[in-house]
């Protein structure tokens, strides 16, 4: 008896932005795939070489109408895709499970066929299909013939399809753990191409794609092949990004996946990644997306970060410049501190909880040199997606000293008519300042501050402190 049919989709809107149309896909010389005509040649060399006599996987790439679904339009793969193809299949998953897994376990469970087509095959719902499992023996790609080999995002986006299929290849073996079904079970639709299933939604409700929400077969499949495929920074970072109930059943999504491959399979998830990983970065010349969770905006969110420090007077304003918006702000504020017996040394911005900020005056009697400090509280928010950030006083103030040194009315008029409007009705960006250290700058990270929105010439920063 056949098994059900697992199928990785994509909408056609994706596709459309970087392939040709459905017509142009279609049209092939079939003459040129005549099967009794067929004389073996480099492409069967290589293949019996690399995949047939070590792994004992045979490839369909002569169009054969019978290998998939009959009733679909569908065009013969190039034969200059075909050799590449395979290539990646074996480098980014054959030797990586290999290596993790152990031989026994390829010649266990891998497909012993691969079927490649050039077009998609194309869906009545508007979606396309990108591979199949068929049986847990063979794997069914589409789409090769736009597949271009020098661009990363091509190569991960087809082998991530087939790290998908693989899955379900497993979980036809082993299902999977009903844990995982009950974190998203009443999140999942068969209408999962519908328009009311957008990306943001999916990812508000704790999947890592919109196909994803079709089942949990799919959901399991994806979320493993997007573990692989496109790593622990992109995911790191989709969670990141997450309202904090989506990024909680994501990162239980994560912890049931490492699970069930070492329980059932004995593999080393994030050694396989590692290993996927390397091959796409080696070979193909992925990258790694920018880590979010080290950016100055998600620190501050994480209350990872102690206290930021402006001193005009530092050597690194000298070395790097300074907003010359900000330094007439900050020179009026010393003009009027000055004017009531007190010098301005400098100010501190003390990140004492995720969402309060302290601003901390440090001045001195002009006449005694006698050092004070007067804290003024104000509350915070950050988008940390934008790096947007929105200063609000905090009322009432705190006690004691310094707080109390704040009310002093020889420092209390200078802040209030000149620091306080200045933070507060202002929109700021948090980020790495200043342009001028680059990330290759060993000082890149030490540095940082705000700059107004809209106005970017308009900005502060300083050393900051990690806790």
């Amino acid at each position: 008896m056949r098994t059900s049919l697992y199928k990785l989709t994509a909408i056609v809107l994706l596709f459309a932005l970087y392939s040709c149309s459905k017509e142009e896909n279609l049209e092939v010389d079939l003459n040129k795939f005549n099967v009794d005509t067929y004389v073996k040649g480099p492409i069967d060399n290589w293949l019996i070489t690399n995949l047939e006599q070590p792994f004992n996987i045979q490839t369909a790439y002569r169009f054969e109408r019978n290998l998939t679904d009959v009733d679909r339009d569908l065009s013969p793969v190039d034969l200059g895709k075909v050799e590449p193809m395979m290539n990646a299949v074996l480098q980014t998953f054959l030797k990586p499970y290999e290596k993790i897994a152990g031989k026994t376990f390829i010649k266990t469970y891998t497909p012993k066929q691969f079927v490649l087509y050039g077009s998609p095959s194309y869906n009545s719902n508007g979606s396309i299909t990108l591979g199949s499992a068929d049986a847990g023996r063979t794997v069914i790609l589409y789409e090769l013939n736009g597949l271009d080999f020098s661009n990363p995002t091509d190569v991960k986006r087809k082998i991530r399809t087939i790290h998908h299929e693989f899955t379900h290849i497993l979980n036809q073996n082993i299902v999977i753990p009903s844990a995982f079904e009950q974190l998203s079970k009443a999140d999942y639709t068969a209408n999962w191409t519908g328009t009311g299933n957008t990306a943001a939604l999916a990812k508000e409700l704790g999947f890592i794609s919109r196909y994803s929400r079709s089942s949990y077969g799919e959901d399991f499949a994806e979320m493993a092949a997007h573990l692989l495929v496109e790593g622990q920074v992109y995911f790191e970072n989709y969670l990141a990004s997450s309202n904090e109930e989506a990024a909680a059943k994501l990162r239980e999504k994560e912890k049931l996946i490492y699970g069930y491959f070492k329980d059932f399979y004995n593999i080393d998830f994030k050694a396989l990644q590692n290993e996927v990983q390397n091959v796409l970065k080696t070979v193909y010349g992925a990258t790694d997306p920018l880590d979010l969770g080290q950016t100055f905006p998600f620190l501050l969110k994480g209350a990872k970060i102690n206290n930021l420090v402006y001193n005009p007077a530092a050597a690194h304003y000298t070395t790097y410049g300074s907003s010359a918006a900000f330094t007439a702000v900050y020179d009026k504020y010393k003009a009027a501190l000055a004017a009531n017996g007190r010098k301005l040394s400098n100010f501190q911005f003390v990140f004492s909880k995720a969402s309060v900020m302290v601003f901390r005056v440090v001045h001195a009697n002009a006449v005694t040199n006698q050092i004070a400090t007067a804290d003024y509280n104000f509350n915070y928010t950050i988008n940390t997606n934008t790096g947007e950030v929105l200063f609000t006083k905090a009322i009432p103030e705190g006690t004691g000293v310094p707080y109390t040194n704040g009310q002093d009315p020889t420092v209390l008029p200078a802040f209030e008519s000149i620091m306080l409007p200045y933070l507060t009705t202002k929109i700021f960006i948090a980020s790495w300042l200043p342009d001028a250290i680059l990330p290759t700058n060993p000082l890149y990270g030490t540095f940082a501050g705000f700059s107004v929105k809209g106005a970017p010439t308009n900005y502060f920063y300083g050393p900051i402190f990690k806790k």
